[in-house]
């Protein structure tokens, strides 16, 4: 087979993927990456940048000091990702936290903080239901009425208001309620985990090319807006690193591996 010019503009023929770099459990003919997902199809940008560092031997001879040799003393490799569409595992990976599952369930005497009239309070899970609020009166604990007591602001956030306490209440005021699933991530709780990224494409030619790198420390780098007037923009960036099994590989080299599928007969 030939191969034919390429195009440089190159569009998303499938989603990004993006797994964790495990060389015990992994495939080398997969860069060792296991546990792939998509992070969708919103994404703005991938970039993989190429650098080199070098130093130079001067000459002594001329008297001008001359370049004489350049000696090539890093290569490098820096990833940038991209994207408005993704999950709460890609999420949990750029705020350094594991995207947890919470199952539904109840909760019984969750202590609420004094509070006056007024105040708001949140409840410890969000899509909460079923509340029922009381104080610690001995015997028989009064019972806050929704619309004279406290009104709910948003269930789903536990956002709730209180609008009065009732007469003679005592503290501690307590909460029972229920709570639908809801994912957690726990932000700052967990090292980096290095991850490895999968792009298929396809450039204005027609020609297909698939790009693999297994091993990068990708963290977020820049802002994520919480407040914009934009689509929320996520960028996972790092180092490519150097991936020892791979380096005699044939097909990978150290750092990465690129396809070219060209429709050309053979």
């Amino acid at each position: 087979m030939s191969l034919a010019s390429t195009s440089m503009i190159w569009n998303g023929q499938g989603p990004v993927m993006i797994g964790t770099y495990d060389p015990v459990k992994g495939r080398p003919e997969m860069g060792f990456l296991t546990n792939l997902y998509s992070v969708g199809c919103g994404n703005r940008t991938l970039t993989a940048t190429p650098s080199r560092e070098t130093t130079t031997i001067p000459e002594s001879c001329s008297g001008q000091r001359l370049a004489l040799k350049e000696l090539e003393t890093s290569k490098s490799l820096a990833v940038a990702l991209s994207m408005v569409q993704f999950d709460g595992r890609t999420l949990a990976q750029a705020f350094f936290g594991a995207a947890v599952v919470k199952a539904a369930g109840t909760v019984t005497d969750e202590t609420l903080t004094e509070l006056a009239p007024g105040d708001y309070f949140f409840l410890k899970n969000p899509r909460s239901s079923s509340v029922v609020i009381e104080d610690s009166t001995a015997g028989t604990p009064l019972v806050y009425v929704e619309g004279t007591h406290y009104e709910i602001s948003d269930a789903d956030h536990s956002r709730y208001r209180l609008l009065a306490h009732p007469a003679t209440h005592v503290e501690p005021v307590t909460v029972d309620y229920a709570y639908a699933g809801y994912v957690n991530i726990a932000a700052f709780s967990k090292t980096n985990v290095e991850r490895g990224i999968i792009f298929s494409g396809v450039n204005g030619d027609g020609q297909k090319g698939r790009m693999i790198i297994p091993r990068i420390s990708l963290a977020m780098t820049g802002d994520f807006g919480w407040i914009t007037d934009e689509a929320s923009e996520l960028t996972l960036g790092g180092q490519a690193l150097y991936v020892p099994e791979l380096q005699s590989d044939a097909d990978f080299g150290p750092f990465m591996r690129i396809d070219l599928m060209p429709d050309l007969p053979v």
